[in-house]
């Protein structure tokens, strides 16, 4: 067996933040859109259990790596054997960067189990496996623009007429979601945008910076001021939209197709050149 998934990014376009919740959770309100960068996650036959990671310089603790929980949810509910399973993740998705690479990875790896394994569990059954591993790990068992509400596990596709090239920077550094969220104090609950009257009436790209933005912005900006450095370093280099993706760190910009190819960052930051994932 060598069996290889791709494992996709997403980014947010526009995310509120509309309260606090009783069990200290916060409900949001945002577009995710699926986007071509990914991981790869090779499953191969082997002597003994084992997962790997590249480049080696990523430290995980084994057993608070994502994709280990996951083989472990479904090794206890439906007794396969993992024995002479051996896992190894390419990672290209920047680690808490706001782009999902985690959860992606926890959806990707129980697509896989459910083929390897010939569990035969339909698209309801993985997305109810994938709320027991974290809130946007269901977006990810079916990967297309939606819009997610909750704590980010209601996902409602929608149909998004739009397409561009996406510039992402990685400021070589992470932003941990726990963190972002402590920064918030003094919340006063807002109901949700109308988001899919705003689709309905955008007209181009340079539009979306009129209805789109995301609340953590103001929390983080002042912490990491390189944030809105790069933010307004997109504008200059012509992106029609640049927004923080989730809770950071990553920042991306939006530029009409054809155009992305031009653009040059500081060595200082990780580019990524990115379309809109289509299924």
């Amino acid at each position: 067996m060598n069996n290889v998934y791709k494992s996709y990014a997403k980014i947010n376009l526009g995310l509120e933040i509309l309260e606090k919740r009783p069990d200290g959770y916060h409900n949001i309100y945002s577009i995710f859109l699926p986007i071509t960068l990914f991981d790869e996650i090779h499953f191969k036959t082997a002597s003994n259990f084992t997962i790997t990671i590249e480049p080696n310089n990523i430290e995980i603790q084994f057993k608070e790596n994502i994709i280990y929980k996951t083989i472990k949810l479904i090794q206890n509910k439906y007794k396969i054997n993992i024995n002479s399973l051996h896992i190894h993740l390419v990672k290209r998705i920047p680690i808490g960067a706001g782009l999902g690479g985690g959860s992606s990875n926890a959806a990707t790896t129980l697509l896989a189990l459910n083929e390897l394994f010939k569990l035969n569990l339909d698209k309801e059954q993985l997305i109810e496996l994938a709320r027991k591993l974290g809130a946007d790990v269901p977006f990810f068992i079916d990967p297309r623009p939606s819009l997610v509400s909750g704590i980010g596990d209601i996902i409602e596709p929608i149909d998004f007429p739009f397409d561009f090239d996406i510039l992402v920077v990685y400021p070589n550094f992470q932003i941990s979601t726990a963190y972002a969220y402590s920064l918030i104090e003094n919340l006063i609950p807002k109901k949700p945008t109308n988001i899919q009257k705003v689709i309905n009436s955008l007209l181009d790209l340079s539009t979306f910076k009129e209805y789109f933005s995301n609340d953590f912005e103001k929390y983080l900006f002042p912490k990491f001021p390189a944030l809105g450095e790069i933010k307004s370093k997109l504008y200059e280099l012509g992106a029609q939209f640049a927004s923080l993706s989730g809770s950071g760190s990553a920042v991306y910009g939006v530029f009409q197709k054809g155009s992305i190819n031009k653009i040059d960052l500081s060595q200082n930051f990780q580019t990524f050149h990115c379309d809109l994932l289509k299924n």
